[in-house]
């Protein structure tokens, strides 16, 4: 049999898909888009259970109301929704570039306590305060991470929680991440805990998750943004893995994941 003629081996999980920016690490949306193609985004499927998993280890910390950060396609958002039901009253959406901030509209527009509106840290969100406040691959972007903690601060309610989910370890600071990727630092535990602690929050915990994630980008650091066969692949094979290994106690991850709380007002 020729080889073109040869079955793929990988199936399903691999359909050939054009390759696109990542956002939040999950492979879809991006900076730099034009408003054309923010205009016609939908998501890809290819990296669900990474999202799930990133808003199943939010949720157990999640209030009434909450204002996510940074928050571009809505695909957290949209999970959220769904999970937390009647039990979420407020759904406050931020992104720093407008043309996402119109796309963030346009989506949450039928949920009647959905706020959308442009935010450039360290600025202050023109809001009332909310109970949780939730930054996936923000505070990594930024230059000054305790100014915007600070900022934030001001539009949360006293005990109030922020969970914080970064890309971890200095040492898996790649030339990706800085020229193509844009990202400023990496976190260890510690540091991510001492920006929170400076920003002006009481913090629970800051510890390393995702481990599989973190081993595949020490043995091979990315050098391009991933072709979307891959991410489906490692979507479906080594993210549920890697979440069953989050309940030991872990020295080493591809992310860091912190809660913090608003110490009690006076």
């Amino acid at each position: 049999m020729p080889l073109a003629l040869l079955p793929d081996p990988l199936g399903p999980f691999v359909q050939k898909r054009e390759i696109v920016k990542p956002t939040a690490g999950d492979g879809d949306g991006g900076e730099g888009l034009t408003p054309e193609e923010i205009l016609s985004w939908t998501p890809s499927g290819d990296a669900d259970r990474y999202r799930d998993y990133q808003v199943a280890m939010a949720l157990p910390y999640v209030d009434r109301s909450v204002l996510i950060v940074g928050e571009q396609t809505g695909e957290f958002a949209d999970r959220l929704v769904r999970l937390k039901g009647a039990g979420l009253e407020r759904l406050v959406l931020t992104d720093r570039d407008q043309n996402w901030v119109d796309h963030l509209e346009r989506r949450f527009r039928h949920f009647r306590g959905a706020e959308v509106l442009r935010l450039e840290l360290p600025g202050v969100p023109d809001i009332q305060p909310v109970d949780t406040v939730i930054m996936v691959n923000v505070l990594g972007y930024m230059s000054n991470d305790v100014g915007a903690v600070r900022a934030l601060t001001k539009v949360t309610q006293p005990r109030g929680r922020f969970v914080v989910w970064e890309a971890a370890f200095p040492k898996l600071l790649s030339e990706f991440d800085e020229v193509r990727a844009n990202r400023l630092l990496r976190y260890a535990p510690e540091t991510l805990w001492e920006s929170l602690w400076e920003g002006g929050l009481d913090v629970e915990f800051s510890r390393p998750i995702n481990l599989l994630g973190g081993l595949f980008n020490l043995i091979r650091p990315p050098k391009e943004f991933a072709d979307p066969r891959l991410v489906r692949l490692y979507d479906r094979t080594v993210v549920p893995l890697s979440r069953r290994l989050d309940c030991k106690s872990l020295p080493f991850g591809q992310n860091v994941f912190a809660v913090a709380t608003r110490p009690p007002a006076g």
